[in-house]
């Protein structure tokens, strides 16, 4: 079975790096995006599995994000990944999938709970 394609988007370098770097080490390709509007040009270069999407982006936001990419490749499942405590998971982001356990914190000291998560999400239908 090959290794699943993974994008983190998140302004922070420190932490696309960081996740990238962990995430590979548990056999998973890893590209980032510093931006919604980054991810979005790299989901029409190539096809990813799972998004790893921070909420608070410059330009566009996770959310708006995640609706966008839905509409052009519906295949595609979602993380979030967030350092606001008020986050609140929307109807809208719902209808894509995302439960309230798709939804991690920052900091997240056990990255180990990520990587359960991807593979828990990559194995369940919308």
């Amino acid at each position: 079975m090959p290794e699943p394609n993974i994008l983190v988007i998140d302004d922070e370098e420190s932490i696309r790096e960081s996740l990238g770097a962990y995430l590979e080490d548990h056999n998973f390709q890893v590209s980032s995006a510093g931006s919604a509007e980054q991810a979005l040009v790299m989901l029409g270069q190539r096809h990813f599995d799972l998004a790893v999407v921070d909420m608070r982006l410059p330009g566009e936001s996770g959310d708006a994000f995640i609706l966008a990419a839905a509409k052009a490749y519906p295949e595609l499942r979602y993380l979030v990944h967030t350092g606001s405590v008020e986050f609140r998971l929307t109807p809208e982001l719902a209808e894509q999938g995302i439960r309230s356990e798709d939804v991690y914190l920052k900091p997240l000291h056990d990255l180990s709970l990520l990587v359960d998560g991807i593979r828990a999400r990559l194995n369940r239908s919308r």
